[in-house]
């Protein structure tokens, strides 16, 4: 089995080249038969105008004869946002990123100071309101890249998730079929980690614990801080009786804390696990 950071930036690689593909009007194999280079339009300043992709002279002149859009025989130009994809790149940075901690502290260190703004108590509800979603959705971020960045970086790790987890152990497959599952089993594990939604913590903790071997002891307080966030970011800040939450200077002070302090031990131990 190939090393699994290396196939998921193949499979990433193939998506964009297919994207390409479509945007100009050919096949795959037919861009691969050609040579070319994509350059960035943009001002003096950085202003990102949109891409540029430049076609070698030489290349086959029926597939040439194929692209849409080409100008003056040898270029294509391209909006700013045809060759992106937002969840194509998250992807590709949590494979990457080996700096969860650092950006999750990133994210929260502008918390203290929002806290000392003086203004009128319903305003400073709705900034705390904002505060426990951005606060518990940063958490659920660092969760989901550590995760993510830790297993597939490992062939180990991918391992213990397919041996451990119920969703891979409930499938049932003929003979004919296993092939072809063990063939595509990188592709399954790549989808199946993209759909978890990492603030789930009776779904995260005991995979947290079978995969990476963390234990995240009591934390009753984060399944609260869970649930309050749902009502703050779904019904701005009230429950379903239409009740104002409970939500103070303290209690994100407070959060903020118990964030760091979980975060900081995970990756304590992902770093012992990575030195092993």
């Amino acid at each position: 089995m190939s090393s699994t950071k290396e196939w998921w930036f193949d499979q990433i690689e193939s998506k964009r080249n297919k994207r390409l593909a479509d945007l100009l009007g050919i096949t795959n194999d037919e861009l691969e038969q050609i040579s070319y280079e994509i350059d960035v339009d943009q001002s003096d300043d950085g202003l990102v105008y949109g891409h540029i992709v430049q076609f070698d002279a030489d290349n086959n002149p029926a597939i040439m004869s194929k692209i849409i859009g080409l100008e003056s025989g040898s270029y294509v130009s391209l909006s700013p946002w045809d060759l992106d994809d937002p969840e194509e790149d998250e992807l590709e940075w949590e494979v990457d990123n080996s700096e969860q901690l650092r950006t999750f502290n990133k994210h929260l260190s502008k918390v203290p100071q929002l806290l000392l703004i003086d203004v009128d108590v319903n305003i400073q509800f709705s900034l705390l309101v904002m505060m426990q979603v951005h606060i518990v959705s940063a958490l659920e971020q660092f969760l989901s890249a550590t995760f993510i960045h830790n297993v597939t970086n490992s062939d180990v790790l991918t391992r213990k998730l397919l041996e451990t987890d119920p969703e891979f152990g409930c499938r049932k497959f003929t003979i004919n079929e296993i092939y072809a599952q063990y063939s595509n089993i990188k592709s399954t594990v790549a989808v199946y980690l993209k759909d978890i939604i990492f603030h789930d913590m009776r779904k995260v903790k005991p995979m947290y614990a079978n995969v990476l071997g963390y234990d995240f002891g009591d934390i009753a307080w984060l399944f609260k801080a869970v649930r309050l966030r749902h009502d703050c970011a779904h019904r701005a800040g009230y429950d379903k009786e239409g009740n104002q939450v409970s939500v103070s200077v303290a209690s994100i002070n407070e959060l903020v804390a118990q964030c760091r302090h979980l975060a900081e031990s995970i990756d304590a131990h992902v770093q012992k696990i990575n030195t092993q």
